[in-house]
């Protein structure tokens, strides 16, 4: 997902009257960035949330880079896990959310299905010591399992020679079967 500076402004403004607390901070030829609070009022496995977040928003544009988030108000501890070295917030693998934006994902539903639940996911774990919605692994182990999300297939060795059969350059046909059996894809799954 790539937005034009057009597109991106139109999706703050309508961004901006869902999260009426956050305000356009800076606006450049790169990025919006939007500073303020957001209220997170979720239940889900018998718990309720209902707490302020001081964030601030990155959304690119003209650019392949996902929009993100920090927590400035810090309310997420520095040794969680899912946070970037450099400050973000990690709400997913990019696979994960690019496959949403290109489902049609805008602003508001990318507030609503990651940064909302990123936080909602924090205070479960600091309260009951798990995820409520399981966790995704970090590094190559997590992309597989969002591509694996994708394909339906849990095992990893399968999803990865599903990829190398989707980004082979040399002829399908003559590529071992995705589904293992051995044999070339013109001779099983292929037919």
């Amino acid at each position: 997902m790539i937005f034009s500076k057009e597109s991106a402004l139109q999706q703050v403004k309508s961004l901006l009257q869902i999260y009426d607390k956050l305000h356009i901070e800076k606006e450049s030829n790169q990025e919006i960035i939007l500073t303020g609070e957001i209220l997170v009022n979720r239940t889900a496995s018998s718990y309720t949330l209902y707490k302020t977040y001081h964030i601030e928003v990155h959304i690119p544009f003209e650019s392949d880079k996902l929009p993100y988030v920090f927590d400035i108000g810090n309310a997420i501890d520095s040794n969680y896990n899912h946070q970037y070295k450099d400050g973000p917030l990690c709400l997913e693998t990019d696979f994960a959310i690019r496959i949403r934006f290109v489902d049609g994902l805008n602003l508001v539903s990318w507030m609503q299905e990651f940064v909302e639940p990123y936080f909602f996911s924090y205070e479960y774990y600091q309260r009951f010591g798990c995820f409520p919605f399981g966790e995704r692994s970090h590094g190559i182990e997590g992309i597989l399992q969002s591509f694996g999300d994708v394909f339906q297939e849990t095992d990893n060795i399968k999803v990865c020679k599903i990829l190398m059969f989707i980004y082979s350059d040399r002829y399908r046909g003559h590529l071992p079967c995705s589904c293992g059996s051995g044999k070339k894809y013109k001779n099983c799954c292929g037919k």
